[in-house]
């Protein structure tokens, strides 16, 4: 993928936004918190280390044109 690309993420879209940034050799995986007594998964983990960014649903990932991601919060 070359070219930039926004979403808004949500639960139909996450398998898709993870499979383009695993496009671009970052490591992607869902992102888990217990919630009402349930382990759920409620966003993204976009990269590793600190540099990791977490995107919730609802948030904007946004992939620009040189392979870099960013996340705004909704």
């Amino acid at each position: 993928m070359t070219d930039a690309r926004t979403w808004t993420l949500t639960r139909k879209n996450l398998p898709e936004i993870d499979d383009a940034i695993d496009c671009d050799g970052i490591y992607a995986k869902g992102y888990f918190e217990f919630v009402d007594g349930k382990t759920v998964c409620v966003g993204l983990r976009i990269g590793s280390g600190p540099t990791r960014q977490v995107a919730r649903y609802g948030d904007t990932i946004t992939r620009q044109s040189k392979g870099t991601w960013t996340v705004a919060t909704a």
